[in-house]
């Protein structure tokens, strides 16, 4: 039996507008087999996580540029746990210090990806913590 592709919804929340890393790492994902549902910049928690409801998704992925990143997260988190959605996975990715990278994988945050690291590393870590993440949820027989 063909194990179903990663669904992954990626977006921009906010007023951030450095749009780039978006479209790299939708090409990225593609290529490494996965299905992208690609929202686009300006959106809100409640946009994207409807939108991962909606799409049966088994990942977000949010992209930040500036610094209001540990707000919008905890937000999106909190969504995800209103919806009880904690099996989607959620991941980081931006200009994100050392020392929040930590406190996001605290509170929440599967993967905090930070500049310079390869598409290789993330689509790898994308697809070993989705794989995990549903053998963790998976009905037990």
């Amino acid at each position: 039996m063909e194990e179903r592709k990663v669904r992954f919804v990626l977006a921009k929340l906010g007023l951030d507008d450095h749009s780039r890393p978006l479209y790299v790492l939708s090409q990225g994902l593609r290529d490494a087999g996965m299905e992208v549902i690609y929202l686009g910049m300006f959106q809100t928690p409640e946009r994207v996580v409807k939108a991962a409801l909606a799409e049966d998704a088994d990942a977000i992925g949010l992209s930040f540029h500036t610094m209001h990143y540990v707000g919008w997260v905890g937000e999106t988190i909190n969504l995800l746990k209103e919806n009880k959605a904690e099996d989607i996975c959620l991941f980081v990715g931006g200009v994100i210090p050392a020392e929040d990278k930590v406190l996001l994988e605290k509170v929440g945050v599967d993967e905090v990806f930070r500049p310079g690291t390869s598409m290789e590393v993330i689509t790898s870590h994308i697809k070993e913590i989705v794989k995990r993440k549903r053998w963790q949820v998976a009905p037990k027989q």
